[in-house]
């Protein structure tokens, strides 16, 4: 879990910087199905895979809400 919390932040980071529009709904939509593919692959449990999910797409919004304050800044 803290290889996908460091991940999430880090590409939300790249996503800051590199994108000034939205893109934030497509990439978690995109994520959250790869997280489902590969739980279900692994054979984990539903929470299991919602909170993974969870993880994902707060960190990923803190990472890209704190670069582009940065950026701005």
């Amino acid at each position: 879990m803290i290889t996908l919390a460091i991940c999430s932040t880090l590409i939300g980071s790249i996503l800051g910087i590199r994108f000034r529009f939205c893109v934030l709904p497509p990439v978690i939509v995109l994520g959250a199905a790869c997280f489902a593919a590969l739980s279900n692959a692994q054979g984990a449990t539903l929470s299991q895979t919602i909170v993974a999910i969870v993880i994902f797409a707060t960190l990923l919004q803190l990472g890209y809400l704190c670069t582009a304050l940065l950026k701005h800044a």
